[in-house]
This record gives structure tokens, sequence and C-alpha cells, in this order.
């Protein structure tokens, strides 16, 4: 059965949107620009779209995949316009600060402190056998 135009794309279509980026892309810019907690099904979604005839290429770390590379974008991008969608820009994970310059902080200065309150010095009592 042939699926006909939506307006949300099914999970392989999202996947499609993003790799249709070009290049190689993480498995968590994936993560973040889908918004898809289970990566473990990701797999599974790439072999579909090998069925519709893209050409994805896995790239490893040992024996780890750290990204995947669709190789056809040109012509998986008009798959994805003639379905009436387009391809999705990629969320990047930079939250790491590495300096105080990144965030535009001043650092903080010393200010003196007033203590008005009487001092008060303890009694100390020593204890003998």
């Amino acid at each position: 059965m042939a699926r006909s135009k939506s307006a949300n794309p099914i999970r392989k279509e999202r996947l499609l949107q993003v790799l249709a980026n070009g290049g190689v892309i993480t498995k968590r810019q994936i993560e973040l620009t889908m918004k898809y907690k289970p990566m473990y099904r990701i797999p599974t979604e790439l072999w579909k779209l090998k069925k519709m005839g893209a050409v994805v290429k896995s790239h490893k770390q040992g024996r780890t995949v750290v990204g995947y590379e669709l190789l056809n974008a040109e012509d998986m991008k008009k798959f994805l316009t003639d379905r009436g969608f387009d391809v999705l820009p990629l969320v990047s994970d930079e939250t790491e600060i590495k300096s105080l310059g990144e965030l535009k902080a001043k650092p903080a200065k010393a200010s003196k402190v007033k203590v008005d309150a009487p001092v008060i010095e303890d009694e100390v009592t020593e204890i003998t056998e």
C-alpha cells in the first residue's frame, strides 16, 4: 500500500530529512534533531531507507558506529520534495563552556564587609583530672 502525502513525516522520513544535510551526521546530532530517544531503532530505519533507494555509509570508531553519511543526498532530496518535506537544519550540542569569555561574564570584585555587632570572646575552661 502506497503512502499518501501527509503533513507529519514518519520516522524513516524524519531520519532522511536529517541525513539529507550531507556529510557525516553523528548519532547525537540525529538524536537532537529528530528529538528521538530510542536510538537503538535507527538501524531499522536505515534499512527501510536502503530499501527505498538511499545509499547510507556508516562511520565507525573501532566497532562502534559514530555517524552516518547519505551518499546520494541529492537524489533523496528530490524524493523528500516530492513527498512535501524539506531538509531539517541540524541541532548542535554545544552547551559546553570553555571559558568565561564565552559567557561575557565579569569577574566578581571583593567588597568590604562592615560588622556593627560587638565581638564576643569565648571563655575557655581547663579541665584537669
